[in-house]
């Protein structure tokens, strides 16, 4: 290939948008269904046409945009795909460097270098972002690779590809994993690092984000040296959003319960500022309780939250039945508290949801029965060894379903 770009003939784009010219119109017309020419110059001069007719349709019919240079890297021909991908036409193309058309003052040195090297024999491949004609930016996938002819190079050629689909999704998929490892650490660093070591009682608790995360929580309080609160919660949606909820509720409660040691009270304070302060698609389901060591009475409040399950020597499991509405769904609440007392022996259980409702490859709920199936065969384990036990009965259920939610479980024994 000369200096000179390479002229090709001017074609008129028919309506399925592949350029075909007359002379190329012809010789297709007079092909036989063998794919032979019927004579009507020198065989070898249809043959030829046939030829170049078949590779200019598949030129211009390539999905991609494709550009041919010249030794001087400036443009010898570009196909339809390259003036749809970046808007110029093949008057306005041929004989431009490419560079001149497609490289952006930020990109220019890469560009550049590219050429270079093709122009050297090089072969590249790159993901990049080049310009079009109206000064956007495109993100694009480069092959460039030199055209070689009895041995000598003629010039090259670039094959772009549109990837901007594939990066607005690539760019979605890193910010949903940032903002999980995000969310994760919230939850992680604000549950409690060690589980309460106090006379007469074993007490423990454990959280197991999803991979989605969502919003679960526990928490053991200090009130005094006679009392402790214990909350369990669940925050609706799920990332990031949910953990910094999460967070917010509990530093609330927290707070809350320097000045009043009700759960009910703590409740409807918290429902309020919850109401607030977010919006209505946001909402918290909290179990709520306080333990007196004195007396082992356990007074509580529930809103929204899984009734969690008492465990007494000789007796049936019964749930602690009740119930209020989850917090920041309505502004004016008045919650009621209840109250059970803790005898020898006996186990509470609180759980979130993500126990209950974890489901298997058929769609069946792990369920409450299967809850106290668990706790009954770890009954002599420590509190700790016994929610283990709990979350292994889960996950062995679950299987290798990946859709799950948070699990979390709060388990108090009074030895």
């Amino acid at each position: 290939m000369t200096d000179t770009p390479q002229q090709f003939p001017e074609t008129t784009p028919p309506p399925d948008g592949v350029n075909v010219t007359s002379d190329q119109a012809e010789a297709l017309m007079h092909a036989d269904s063998g794919g032979a020419l019927v004579p009507s110059g020198s065989d070898a001069e249809n043959e030829l046409l046939l030829q170049k007719t078949y590779l200019e349709i598949l030129f211009n019919s390539a999905p991609e945009a494709i550009a041919l240079h010249d030794n001087n890297d400036r443009i010898a021909n570009i196909n339809v795909e390259f003036t749809r991908l970046f808007g110029y036409t093949r008057e306005e193309a041929i004989g431009r460097p490419i560079n001149e058309l497609l490289a952006s003052e930020d990109f220019e040195d890469e560009a550049r270098d590219v050429s270079e090297r093709v122009m050297r024999g090089e072969r590249i491949e790159l993901e990049t972002r080049r310009k079009r004609k109206d000064g956007t930016l495109v993100d694009v996938s480069i092959l460039g690779s030199p055209i070689v002819h009895n041995g000598r190079q003629i010039g090259d050629y670039a094959i772009y590809r549109d990837i901007t689909d594939r990066k607005i999704a690539e760019e979605a998929r890193i910010r949903a994993r940032e903002e999980a490892r995000m969310a994760r650490n919230i939850q992680v660093n604000f549950l409690p690092k060690t589980n309460p070591d106090l006379p007469g009682y074993d007490i423990a608790g454990r959280s197991i984000p999803a991979w989605n995360v969502g919003g679960d929580y526990f928490d053991f309080i200090p009130l005094d040296e006679h009392r402790l609160a214990v909350g369990l919660g669940d925050v609706s949606g799920k990332g990031l959003g949910a953990a910094l909820v999460m967070a917010n509720v509990q530093a609330t409660i927290r707070s809350l319960t320097l000045h009043n040691d009700s759960p009910a009270a703590c409740l409807g304070h918290a429902n309020t500022l919850l109401y607030r302060s977010t919006d209505a698609r946001t909402f918290v389901s909290l179990f709520f309780g306080v333990l007196d060591l004195r007396t082992h009475r356990f007074i509580f409040a529930n809103a929204g939250q899984n009734l969690p399950i008492l465990f007494s020597q000789g007796r049936a499991p019964a749930p602690l039945v009740l119930r209020g509405i989850a917090l920041g769904i309505t502004e004016d609440v008045a919650y009621e508290q209840a109250e059970v007392r803790l005898g020898h022996g006996d186990k509470l259980l609180a759980f979130s949801d993500g126990i209950p409702e974890a489901m298997n490859s058929a769609k069946e709920e792990y369920g409450d029965a299967r809850i106290v199936n668990a706790v009954r065969r770890s009954w002599e384990a420590p509190a700790a060894v016994g929610i283990d036990a709990l979350i292994r009965s889960v996950s062995t259920h679950i299987g290798d379903e990946s859709e799950c939610d948070d699990i979390t479980a709060v388990l108090l024994h009074r030895l």
